[in-house]
């Protein structure tokens, strides 16, 4: 690394935590967030179509495991190759691509006959999906000011979880109603807004000046609103627009510099997410198979807990910038921890159980949704999105695996205690991990993190 590119990065840095109208910029949030919406929504709808599938197509526990998790192994590979391709074409065509592809295997979906089309189909609208969501966060975290990241970020996060509240709600509207296959419809409708956002928002200014296209990242500062005006003059010399991309490979996330940020976020991931899906796809299926509630009455009780987690982003924004990262997710996870034990000690009181759940995923909520910034801003932007896609990809491995292993532990013991059980240890582990294997990023310019 060059003192020219050095120089050179620092500037783009300053530009972009400086003064300037920032119109394009303030809309960035909001634009990959309505657009990411709708990856979450097609990434769980499956949870809250399983009733009506389980009965339709005569399904087993194995059987609803393996059909939920085909979407969640696509993921798994999306996430980690397309983030890669992101650090070497950039951030603004991959998920342009992504997003293309996820609504056309939605709307592929919609037509399945049989559950090993659905899963197929499923399995490859997965690799977009999966590849989607990291490559946008790296976006929105590179053109964030320092001082307010976590707000800005939080805005775009809001919105893209609102897939999981705007799913559990519609699927109690429609599911019943008009079938499951106008849920799969839906997931399409991204395609209505993605050429104004192609067109609105330019590259990242952080990803041009590391591909050594300095003059293009100026541009793209300015078409975003910022001012150049206070370039320093050594900036701009000696690293020119045909200065080779720096190679990177898998590899580069093994580097010293990175390796135990690599581990300890890897860790939180799988974990975090182990429990956060596996709560999220179960608890329609468990409340109607456990507790025989009625499928539009458990649709409904799910909704509850995911209602609750939508405005956790918008609670942490405001919060995060203030009190830090690491406060906010060591106590969601460890509440969270502790009241999925609990439900050890309920019994069949449903009213209680539905609480709980709403509670106890409300706190894992927290540790996930604070995941997401927290990762963009502990990894340096050369390894950024392909750091984030192998975190998302192993989201996603602990997504594949929840619904196959709930649904042998299920079936095995004809009992969710096991599951709860498992469920309210992982949540401790992971306050654990965040206590003691973390360190704080807030108010850290990310053009300065080494890992």
């Amino acid at each position: 690394m060059t003192d020219t590119f050095r120089t050179q990065q620092a500037a783009i840095g300053a530009l972009i935590d400086g003064p300037g109208a920032w119109k394009r910029r303030s809309l960035a949030p909001v634009l990959l967030g309505l657009l990411m919406l709708f990856d979450s929504w097609d990434g769980v709808m499956i949870a809250f179509v399983m009733p009506t599938l389980a009965r339709q197509w005569q399904l087993n526990p194995i059987g609803m495991g393996l059909l939920m998790s085909s979407g969640y192994a696509g993921q798994l590979v999306g996430a980690l190759v397309l983030g890669a391709l992101a650090e070497r074409f950039g951030r603004r065509p991959v998920y342009g691509v992504t997003v293309a592809v996820m609504c056309g295997f939605s709307l592929a979906c919609a037509g399945a006959q049989t559950p090993i089309q659905l899963g197929l189909l499923r399995l490859l609208q997965g690799i977009a999906i999966g590849g989607a969501v990291p490559v946008c966060a790296s976006y929105i975290n590179e053109i964030a000011p320092t001082a307010t990241r976590g707000r800005f970020f939080s805005v775009f996060q809001f919105l893209m979880i609102s897939g999981y509240a705007a799913a559990a709600v519609a699927s109690s509207l429609i599911v019943e109603q008009f079938g499951w296959r106008v849920m799969f419809l839906l997931g399409a409708v991204p395609l209505l807004a993605l050429p104004f956002a192609l067109g609105l928002l330019p590259e990242s200014p952080r990803w041009l000046v590391r591909a050594g296209r300095f003059e293009d990242a100026l541009a793209a500062v300015r078409r975003l609103g910022g001012s150049c005006e206070a370039v320093p003059v050594d900036a701009a010399r000696g690293y020119s627009a045909s200065a080779p991309m720096p190679r990177f490979t898998l590899a580069g996330l093994l580097a010293p510099d990175v390796r135990r940020t690599v581990g300890i976020l890897a860790a939180l991931w799988f974990l975090t997410s182990l429990v956060n899906f596996g709560l999220t796809n179960w608890v329609p299926s468990i409340y109607v198979s456990q507790f025989h509630v009625p499928v539009s009455t458990a649709l409904w009780f799910s909704s509850i807990a995911i209602l609750l987690v939508l405005f956790v982003p918008m609670l942490l924004g405001a919060l995060m910038d203030r009190v830090g990262r690491r406060p906010l997710a060591i106590t969601g996870t460890l509440i969270g921890g502790v009241v999925l034990s609990s439900l050890l000690l309920v019994g069949s009181d449903v009213p209680l159980v539905v609480a709980l759940v709403a509670l106890g995923h409300t706190g894992i909520g927290v540790g996930t949704v604070i995941l997401w910034p927290y990762s963009a801003e502990a990894f340096p932007t050369r390894i950024r999105a392909t750091a984030l896609g192998l975190c998302s990809s192993l989201a996603r491995g602990a997504s594949m695996v929840t619904p196959i292993l709930v649904g042998g532990l299920i079936a095995k013991t004809g009992s969710v205690e096991p599951v709860f059980a498992l469920f309210g240890a992982l949540g401790l582990v992971v306050a654990a991990i965040w206590t003691f294997g973390t360190r704080e990023t807030k108010g850290v310019r990310i053009d300065e993190v080494t890992g």
